[in-house]
């Protein structure tokens, strides 16, 4: 398994993701909200050759990148640390990273350095910590 990283208007997005979000499970897996991209959108998606196993928008807006509206095939726990660790890796240099996620995957997300900040009823708002040394940059600024 691969992850790949695509832009939000890049044509390959469609054709590994497109049969996905447009099925009704997957649909029901994101509580029935509908996936979105744009260009300010980066996407994470774990495939293979003949599958895609899951995949992670990004937006990136105004020094954030916000996690919002995934899929991960059963709700894998190793698709899911893959997909986090690559977009923490690939943006965390340049982003601040937050995720709107839905309670079950809170465990996903806290195994990756995340910790709540918001709760709605069927949501959490979390944010990713940062590293100690980042912190004591931090403070000699």
């Amino acid at each position: 398994m691969d992850i790949i990283r695509l832009e939000g208007e890049d044509k390959r997005l469609y054709s590994l993701v497109a049969h996905l979000i447009m099925r009704r499970d997957v649909l029901s897996y994101n509580l029935n909200y509908p996936y979105k991209t744009s260009p300010a959108h980066c996407w994470f998606i774990a495939a293979d050759p003949d599958h895609t196993f899951g995949f992670v928008p990004v937006l990136r807006k105004a020094g954030k990148a916000q996690i919002n509206n995934y899929y991960v095939e059963k709700d894998d726990k190793e698709i899911f640390a893959v997909l986090l660790e690559e977009i923490i890796k690939t943006l965390s240099p340049d982003f601040e990273i937050e995720a709107i996620t839905q309670m079950r995957h809170i465990p996903n997300f806290e195994q990756n350095g995340f910790s709540i900040i918001f709760h709605w009823k069927r949501y959490v708002k979390m944010k990713l910590a940062k590293h100690e040394d980042e912190q004591h940059e931090d403070e000699r600024l």
